[in-house]
Parts: C-alpha cells; structure tokens; sequence
C-alpha cells in the first residue's frame, strides 16, 4: 500500500506554494533594497552624464590597446589596473571609452564614475550598491547569490567597504566564475574619478579593499579598472606592499605620445568647422597652418583639456 494512497489535506514543507511566495517576496524586497541604494547618474550610460568626454576616433589607440589587452588576457596576473594622469590628461575620457567598448563586447560587468559635483557620486556610499545592481543585469547568474547574501545581512549597505565587496560581489563571482568558467562571462569593473570622492581616507579604502579582496583569488577573471589623478592618499595606497605588486600601473605620460594626438584631434574638429559652419567655405584651404597647429600642441603640454577648449571657443565664436 503506497504511502499517500487516501490521504487529504497535507503539504509537503519546503515546496508548499505559500512558502514559495513568501520566498519570492523577500528576494524581491532584498533586490528593492539594492535598488534603493544606487547612485543612478554614476554608470557610464547615466542620462545623468550625457555627453560625456569620449576619445576621439584614431586618437589613444595606445593606451587603450593596453588596457583592452589586460581585460582580455586570461594569463594576466593582476586583477587591478590603475590608470593615473594629472587633471585635463584625459583619463575620464579613456574610461568612457572603455566602458562602451567593453559594453559591446560583452566585457563591461560594472561602472562608476565619481564626480566632485554630483549627487551620490563624490561620496563611496552607495559604490558598491551601485557595481552590484549592475553586475545583476550583466551577470545574471550571480543576482541570486547577491540576493541571497543581502538577505543574511540587511545591514549590510552600512557596513565597511571590504565587508560589502566580499558579500555582494567577490563571494557571488566566485560561485559562478567556477560554474561558468567555460563561457566569457563580463569581467571589467570602471571606477573613474576616485579622487574625486570627497574623503581621502575613504579612497584609500577603496583601493585597499578591492586589491585585498582579489589578490586571494586565484583564476578570477574579474578585473578593476581604477582612474584617477596620483594624488597623495591614492599614491600612498597603491604605493603599500600588499597592493603594489598585485596591480598594473599606467601613466598617462609622454609614453602615449599625447602630442600626436592632441595634432590629430585638433586637425579633425577644424576640419569639421570649416565644413559645417555657415561661413566655413570662405576660410583658406590651407586653415589652419601646421604651424598653428604644434603652437597649440606645445601649449597643450599633453593637457587634451587645453586643446578641447581652444575648439570650445573657437566653435562658440560664430
């Protein structure tokens, strides 16, 4: 005689449907809880930033060969690069350009940008909230393990950076860079701007936690991309034993040839007034003289500020 056979009003626990709503709606208030604590202008695809600085096309070829080839080595041995030039060099223009490669690749799993001025993004506070709700869009298979671990903590968004780093994005990645260790999965993370985060302290967490957390990890195919200026506190950081040899540094100097750049760049936008401004056919074909030309390159001094505001103002006199 079967064990059931005759019997009514039972439930098997664990697979009841009320248990199985009530697990559906804390997963679904853990991932409201995440949500609440964005930064929503801080992805490089923010509304918020629209018209952000971009490399202009033929320029930075370089450098950004250098990192794309970081990315995609799975032979490389550091998980974090750091990317440092003085202000106006263009490095958030680099990291922009980055990011919407990476995006089209299918390489991009997370981005930030901090801004000195904007809302939610000169602070770290909702940093790792922010690379986490991200990574469950472009890493679906680790929303449950980030889920999961928010529901363990709910706290957890007031803890320390290297507490919610483990919890929300090193321990889910583990589970599945093991499982899908088979198939390219996104694996470059973008935090631009990092001296603009307002406490030099906290960047110097920053640092620490996410070249902490990975260097333990062996085989881990995730990758940090952090961008800033050397100012003290960050060079101090990536300057301490632990982390200095756990990470890739690149500075914008005159390894990349910036003049180069800086010529091809301003040449490009001049050519482009004198084709799209009403009074543009009246110049001489031979606007600008190449002597001009290297006078603003040499005053740039390797700024791509400089050169972008000459043809700012330029553009803005018609």
């Amino acid at each position: 005689m079967h064990s059931f056979e005759q019997a009514s009003n039972f439930a098997i626990y664990g697979l009841n449907q009320t248990d199985i709503r009530i697990d559906s709606e804390h997963k679904e208030k853990a991932f409201e809880r995440l949500q609440k604590e964005i930064v929503v202008g801080a992805t490089h695809d923010a509304g918020e930033r629209y018209d952000v600085p971009k490399c202009h096309p033929e320029t930075r070829k370089a450098v950004l060969s250098n990192i794309m080839s970081w990315v995609s080595n799975d032979n490389e041995a550091t998980r974090v690069m750091w990317l440092y030039g003085p202000a106006g060099a263009g490095k958030s223009a680099i990291a922009q350009t980055t990011a919407e490669e990476c995006h089209n690749e299918g390489k991009l799993a997370a981005s930030f940008f901090f801004s000195r001025f904007g809302a939610g993004r000169n602070v770290k506070t909702g940093l790792v909230a922010t690379i986490a709700f991200q990574i469950c869009v472009s890493v679906p298979a680790m929303k449950e393990s980030i889920i999961k671990n928010i529901e363990k903590n709910p706290n957890i968004f007031n803890a320390n950076i290297r507490t919610q780093m483990q919890a929300l994005i090193v321990e889910p990645f583990k589970v599945v860079d093991s499982e899908l260790s088979t198939n390219p999965i996104p694996r470059l993370v973008i935090i631009d701007g990092l001296d603009e985060c307002q406490n030099r302290k906290d960047q110097a967490e920053i640092i620490e936690a996410i070249a902490k957390s990975f260097s333990v990890m062996n085989n881990c195919s995730l990758r940090f991309l952090l961008v800033s200026r050397p100012e003290v506190e960050i060079r101090r950081a990536f300057n301490t034993d632990s982390i200095a040899s756990s990470c890739t540094r690149v500075a914008l100097d005159d390894t990349f040839d910036p003049d180069k750049d800086i010529a091809l760049y301003l040449r490009s936008h001049f050519q482009a007034l004198k084709r799209e401004h009403m009074l543009g056919s009246m110049l001489p074909t031979s606007w600008p003289s190449d002597n001009s030309v290297d006078e603003i390159v040499w005053k740039s001094s390797g700024q791509f500020i400089y050169a972008s505001i000459i043809c700012d103002v330029i553009l803005a006199n018609d």
